[in-house]
């Protein structure tokens, strides 16, 4: 039988099958102010607290401190699972081609010394604003790829996009990520901020292919019950104000 990962963010599940196929790389996709590291959080916390499942979280957009002290905010410690070796924050930089060698040198360190089952790496973004070189970029990715291919580590990468973005199919992460989530952030015609979520898709497993509206709470990302999954306002168009990050 297919072992299962379960994502841990609430209902999510539900839309996947009951969790995603071990080993599977997710792509995070998402505007600022989507959600996207509360969601990855979720992730790795839910995995060490729930699942018995050790992680590493990759921080390449903000220190490792200001993670820790902004997750405090949605009751989980990730000091306590750092202190239990249950869960490793790897505080990171990449603005050269070494700086990338030494960072995937701690990731495969990490991963290899907690005996890790979940990473997330946030983000691909911040990778590419470090390395300028489009080859420079790919040769990373793949090495990233075969080394959690190498560990079969269900994983997280994170990557901001614009609202209202259609434009999958373009890039090489996409490619090789057995899944996409893609989080929204938009206003609706009342002027409301509103938030969706799609799946574009999930190897190894049926998934749910509609639009469906989720919250961000004192829990973090909380998608909505089934008797109100795909209610999801109509967008302002693409020129109207954007909700900041």
């Amino acid at each position: 039988m297919q072992r299962r990962t379960p994502i841990g963010v609430p209902r999510i599940d539900d839309l996947i099958g009951g969790g995603v196929p071990k080993g599977s790389i997710l792509l995070l996709s998402g505007c600022p102010g989507s959600g996207k590291t509360l969601f990855a959080a979720k992730f790795i916390y839910e995995g060490a607290v729930s699942f018995n499942e050790r992680g590493v979280y990759v921080c390449l957009t903000e220190p490792r401190a200001i993670f820790v002290n902004t997750m405090k905010i949605y009751g989980w410690d990730f000091e306590d699972l750092m202190a239990k070796r249950d869960v490793e924050l790897l505080d990171l930089s990449i603005e050269t081609e070494l700086d990338a060698q030494s960072a995937l040198s701690k990731i495969v360190d990490a991963i290899g010394r907690l005996k890790a089952e979940r990473v997330v790496v946030d983000s691909l973004t911040a990778l590419k604003l470090g390395l300028k070189s489009e080859l420079s970029r790919r040769h990373f990715l793949r090495l990233l790829y075969k080394v959690l291919r190498k560990f079969n580590c269900t994983s997280i990468l994170i990557v901001e996009t614009p609202s209202n973005y259609e434009g999958f199919g373009g890039r090489i992460e996409e490619f090789i990520a057995d899944g996409i989530i893609y989080l929204d952030s938009y206003y609706d015609g009342d002027g409301v901020l509103r938030r969706r979520l799609r799946i574009f898709k999930m190897r190894g497993t049926s998934h749910a292919h509609g639009t469906y509206e989720y919250k961000i709470t004192d829990r973090g990302v909380e998608v909505g019950t089934v008797e109100t999954m795909g209610r999801v306002a109509k967008p302002r168009s693409s020129s109207e104000p954007h909700p900041s990050s």
